[in-house]
């Protein structure tokens, strides 16, 4: 008898497990349309479909993480305003901020852009925010620059920081899954021009006071461009 591969079965499970989420949101849209605004349960459908939101992103990230960790993802690199990036992620993370009483905002230079995955970072950036959401007092900030040949986006807190960085930094992404910090770092590190890798730091936010996860992605050099890498 053939052996069964229960990697690819799981990642199918989740696959129609998030088609299923889909559907349950869209049945809830539909009834937050029928009750109204003004309906004493609107803001328990708002929670309840903030909390699908959330699921729907995890499963979204495992298989990423399942293709990622079986080199089955094809990196797919283009050149974005980061601008226009961060503000399609604050955008859709708004209404789970909102729900929790958060301010959520972004910053970077108006004409900053970067080499990298969007689809990888976007989970990235929406799983490190979500995560974010657990620990913060008031706000969560994403912000972006370039540094040493780096694209570096940070998603900030205003929470208690972390303890020790060391041991109890991953708790800013692990959630209930304890893959949150995995896929991050697989993602970053997916990034390479020629022996530049990316990586993630856990870090003390200097602006907020709270937790920071950085994450760095390698950038083309004048001598990479002119030799098209």
């Amino acid at each position: 008898m053939k052996k069964l591969d229960i990697s690819t079965i799981l990642a199918s499970a989740i696959h129609e497990s998030k088609n299923q989420v889909g559907t349950l949101l869209y049945q809830l849209q539909s009834l937050k349309d029928v009750i109204g605004s003004k309906d004493a349960n609107q803001k328990k459908i708002i929670l309840i479909e903030e909390s699908l939101k959330k699921l729907n992103d995890e499963w979204v990230e495992y298989l990423y993480l399942y293709r990622l960790a079986s080199d089955g993802y094809d990196l797919h690199v283009d050149t974005f305003l980061l601008d226009e990036f961060l503000d399609d992620q604050v955008f859709a993370l708004h209404p789970s901020a909102l729900a929790k009483n958060l301010q959520l905002e972004y910053s970077c230079d108006a004409s900053l852009t970067g080499i990298f995955d969007e689809r990888l970072m976007t989970a990235v950036v929406s799983t490190a925010v979500y995560n974010a959401f657990r620990f913060a007092k008031s706000k969560i900030t994403i912000s972006a620059k370039k540094e040493n040949e780096f694209l570096i986006i940070a998603i900030e807190d205003d929470g208690q920081g972390f303890k020790n960085t060391e041991e109890d930094g991953d708790e800013f992404l692990e959630g209930n899954t304890g893959l949150g910090l995995y896929f991050a770092e697989l993602s970053a590190n997916a990034h390479v021009i020629n022996e530049r890798t990316g990586f993630i730091k856990k870090e003390s936010s200097l602006a907020l006071g709270g937790a920071s996860l950085t994450v760095f992605l390698p950038q083309p050099s004048n001598i990479d461009l002119l030799y098209n890498v």
